[in-house]
């Protein structure tokens, strides 16, 4: 009896845990310089900056640590395995047993495969939230539903307090207009030097000379003689802009846009026919052009120009 509890304490003595780690010291691989060689040929390949030497140190730390750690879990296994074999040799073996001789055990270290670190991670993929079309809707209805309670939750304001409101707001108006009505006024400066080039380039054509005062066409001495009353009558509406004859607005405007049709035609026909050969036909060519720009852009201007807009509403005209 006294020889199985002494083969019983042998054998559990032998199932305890020993940390050999301190009785042998277990030797470590390294990262070698071709596996760092690799790993900075695959970071050129992928268009990234090489490797610092920081960061090699810590590659060949991390390299050692997977090899303790992995060395660490072998021996673990290794410690249940025998524990596992000393408890099943303690149901099987005759009471003679004796214990063989224990023989010092070296730690034998895994042999890790740098390869993990040779490959990039995978990155992950992209996370994409997505929405059904009645979640969305019913966020729409509920956000709608707090702002209009919000808006109910506002103070109501006196017929007084409206009343300054109102007030205050037609001043910001008022002043808005002025502001803009101000800058009008430079535009409108600016459209009446143009309107009298433009009337002024019309008087040109229309006084242009013919290559054989006798024999002019009657339809185009007619014509000159619209052009030399247009031409008078832009350079007087021309005038208006700046004084803001309101009732002339658009008269000026229906007048530079006639200028322009009649000059097209039968104006064109008038100059190419008889007084681009006459003496002076290059200023008139000249006139003949510079006219139908410029009324082009007096009529496109204070067609769509707020600024001018603004200028022609000022409560103080003058002229109205």
């Amino acid at each position: 009896m006294d020889d199985q509890k002494s083969l019983e304490a042998q054998l559990l003595g032998d199932m305890g845990y020993e940390d050999t780690r301190k009785a042998v010291q277990p030797q470590y691989q390294e990262l070698s310089d071709e596996q760092i060689a690799i790993l900075q040929q695959q970071r050129a390949a992928k268009g990234q900056p090489p490797y610092t030497e920081e960061e090699i140190a810590e590659l060949k730390a991390e390299f050692i640590e997977r090899q303790r750690t992995q060395a660490m879990e072998a021996a673990f296994a290794a410690q249940a395995e025998a524990q596992k074999a000393a408890a099943a040799a303690l149901l099987s073996e005759p009471e003679d047993y004796t214990q063989p001789e224990r023989k010092p055990q070296h730690e034998a270290l895994p042999q890790v495969d740098a390869s993990a670190l040779l490959e990039e991670a995978a990155p992950e993929p992209e996370r994409r939230v997505v929405f059904n079309e009645e979640d969305l809707q019913a966020a729409k209805m509920s956000a709608a539903k707090r702002a209009s309670d919000s808006l109910k939750e506002l103070p109501q304001q006196t017929p007084e307090q409206q009343k300054r409101a109102r007030e205050e707001m037609a001043r910001l108006r008022r002043q808005q207009q002025e502001e803009l009505a101000a800058k009008g006024f430079s535009v409108s400066i600016i459209m009446t030097i143009i309107g009298a080039i433009a009337g002024a380039c019309t008087l040109l054509f229309s006084s242009g000379a013919y290559p054989d005062p006798n024999s002019i066409p009657g339809v185009f001495k007619f014509f000159d003689s619209c052009y030399l009353i247009i031409g008078l009558a832009m350079i007087g509406l021309a005038i208006t802009i700046v004084l803001r004859v309101r009732q002339l607005k658009g008269f000026a405007s229906f007048v530079f846009t006639l200028n322009a049709i009649i000059m097209l035609i039968p104006g064109i026909v008038s100059l190419l026919s008889e007084k681009k050969n006459a003496p002076g036909g290059v200023m008139v060519c000249i006139g003949y052009v510079i006219s139908i720009i410029c009324s082009i852009v007096v009529v496109f201007v204070m067609s769509t120009s707020d600024k001018l807009g603004a200028y022609y509403q000022k409560s103080e005209v003058i002229y109205d």
